[in-house]
C-alpha cells in the first residue's frame, strides 16, 4: 500500500493530496442573517504548493445559502456564505486537492507566483504578539550571540521551541504570547506567537502561517521568516519554522492561509441574529492520492489506491 511506501520522504519528489473538512454550526434556537466567512482552502499558489481543484456545498439553510469568493488583505481565499434563515444547523463541506514539490523540483509556473509582501507591516507587533519584558529580553540575548539575521531566525526558531510544553486546554484562541510565555504551555498557535513576537524584535519580518500537517487530526500553525533578497521571486526569500514540533516545514505540511498572527486567519469567522447559542464541530479527512519518487526502483507514481490519512 501507499501508506507503507512513504517512509523515506526525502526520495519524494511530488506529492498530491486530498483535504475533505467540515464545519458544522448547531444552533439552540432558529437563527436568521447567517452571515459567515471560512478560510479553509488554500489560494492558488505558494512556494512550491499549487492549488489543482476545489469544491464546496452548504446545506441547513432553509433557502438556498448564497456562496461567494473573496480574497482578504492578506491574499487568503475567503469563502462567503449568506442565509436568510437556519432552522437548526448549518453545514459547510469543503474539499479540494493540493499538489507540493520537492525543493529539488521546480515546480511549473502558476502565473505570477512571485509574491510582492509589505515586509513592514510583518514587523509590526499585533496584540497577540506584543511583546513584554520577557520576550524582549529573550531577544535581546538572541541578538547578542549572532551577528546575523539568518542566525539570529534560527536561534529564535529554537529559543520558541524550547520557550513552553506542549499541553492543550490551557490556552485560547485569545491567549497573547506574553500569556503562554507566563504560563509555559501551549498548543501550535501559542509556539507561533511566540516565534512572531522574538522575530519582530529582532527586526524580522515574520507571518503566521494556518494549515496542517500529515499525522495530525487538527488544524496546525507556524512560522515563515521574510528576508529581502533580490534573486527570489517577489524580492522575498521565505524559511519556514515548526516551533511546535522543532522542525522546518517540508512535503507534509499544507499551507491555507498566512496573516500577522491567528486572528488575521481565523478559519471561520461571521455572526447571526437571533437569541440563540452556536456550537461547532469540526471534522477531517485527508490522504495522499499520488506520489512521485526520484529513485529508479520505486515506481515513479502510485495513483488511485488508498493513501495516508490523517
Amino acid at each position: 500500500m501507499l501508506t507503507e511506501e512513504i517512509t523515506q520522504w526525502s526520495r519524494v519528489e511530488r506529492v498530491v493530496y486530498r483535504v475533505e473538512q467540515r464545519y458544522q454550526y448547531t444552533y439552540s434556537a432558529p437563527v436568521r442573517g447567517l452571515n459567515h466567512r471560512f478560510r479553509v482552502v488554500p489560494r492558488s499558489a505558494h512556494g512550491d504548493q499549487r492549488l489543482l481543484a476545489h469544491e464546496v456545498a452548504v446545506a441547513g439553510a432553509s433557502d438556498e445559502a448564497a456562496v461567494g469568493w473573496d480574497r482578504d488583505e492578506f491574499g487568503n481565499s475567503v469563502c462567503t456564505v449568506q442565509a436568510e434563515h437556519v432552522p437548526e444547523a448549518v453545514t459547510f463541506d469543503a474539499s479540494y486537492h493540493v499538489q507540493r514539490f520537492a525543493r529539488s523540483q521546480e515546480p511549473p509556473p502558476f502565473g505570477d507566483t512571485g509574491e510582492s509582501v509589505d515586509l513592514d507591516r510583518f514587523l509590526e507587533p499585533t496584540p497577540l504578539t506584543t511583546p513584554d519584558e520577557a520576550l524582549t529580553y529573550a531577544a535581546e540575548s538572541i541578538r547578542a550571540n549572532s551577528p546575523w539575521q539568518e542566525g539570529r531566525a534560527y536561534r529564535a526558531f529554537h529559543w520558541a521551541a524550547a520557550s513552553i510544553i506542549y499541553r492543550t486546554d490551557v490556552t485560547g484562541v485569545d491567549t497573547t504570547a506574553a500569556a503562554a510565555l507566563a504560563g509555559g504551555a501551549g498548543v501550535c498557535q501559542d509556539y507561533s506567537h511566540i516565534l512572531l513576537t522574538v522575530l519582530r524584535l529582532l527586526g524580522i519580518p515574520a507571518r503566521y502561517v494556518s494549515g496542517h500537517l500529515l499525522g495530525e487530526g487538527a488544524p496546525h500553525a507556524w512560522v515563515e521568516a521574510l528576508f529581502a533578497d533580490n534573486a527570489a521571486p517577489g524580492g522575498v526569500r521565505v524559511v519556514a519554522y515548526d516551533p511546535t514540533n522543532r522542525r522546518e516545514p517540508g512535503l507534509r505540511y499544507i499551507a491555507v492561509a498566512l496573516g500577522r498572527d491567528y486572528a488575521d486567519v481565523a478559519p471561520t469567522s461571521g455572526w447571526f441574529v437571533g437569541r440563540a447559542q452556536g456550537h461547532l464541530t469540526y471534522t477531517k479527512r485527508a490522504e495522499v492520492i499520488e506520489v512521485e519518487y526520484r529513485d529508479a526502483d520505486i515506481p515513479t507514481t502510485e495513483r488511485g489506491r488508498p493513501g495516508i490519512r490523517w
